[in-house]
């Protein structure tokens, strides 16, 4: 992975979040560029079915999370191991009357238990982002649903690798494009028994 793209990005997302939070007109573009594509995401992979759901990389401004917020009968858990992130994301759900289906904690994505979730998401920023995908692979329980987003990420070479990873299949991927020249990828991956 090069990980001076991933250092790049993981900047300007935090950067763009933190803005999010106190500009209400950059908020806005935030959620109807970005969010669009979250909300096509969700529908195109079906996530209404989820009851639980943790996002790994919520970052200051939980957008996803907020996405995901509109389903009926969903509980979201997304966490960040950054505390300033996570304290600016709390301070977004509570502002938006969120605080009944969202739960922003601070928290480690290498080693997050995920027993009780059916559904998990992780940012293009987490990171070490192998290292999380490896708990996530490992640790997730069967049959969860586990999207990953990211830019350039070759996730078959990923999954094919080595073999702990035998019971991921790809199930889908969106290739999302809000801005001119800025693109990533979402995958839907399931894992089996």
């Amino acid at each position: 992975m090069d990980l001076y793209r991933i250092k790049k990005s993981y900047i300007f997302w935090m950067f763009i979040d933190i803005l999010a939070c106190y500009l209400g007109i950059l908020a806005n573009l935030y959620e109807k560029t970005i969010g669009n594509e979250y909300k096509r995401e969700r529908d195109k992979f079906t996530l209404s079915k989820a009851k639980k759901i943790l996002h790994i990389g919520c970052g200051s401004y939980p957008i996803t999370a907020m996405v995901l917020a509109e389903m009926d009968n969903v509980n979201i858990v997304t966490i960040d191991n950054n505390s300033g992130a996570v304290k600016l994301a709390n301070k977004i759900i509570k502002k938006k009357n969120l605080n009944e289906k969202i739960i922003v904690e601070q928290g480690d994505g290498t080693k997050y238990p995920l027993d009780d979730f059916d559904t998990i998401i992780v940012s293009s920023c987490s990171i070490p982002k192998l290292k999380v995908l490896e708990h996530v692979f490992k640790d997730a329980k069967p049959q969860t649903k586990i999207i990953i987003r990211d830019s350039i990420l070759d996730m078959e070479s990923i999954i094919t690798s080595s073999n702990p990873h035998k019971n991921i299949t790809i199930k889908e991927k969106i290739e999302n494009c809000s801005y001119p020249n800025f693109s990533w990828n979402s995958f839907l991956l399931v894992k089996n028994n």
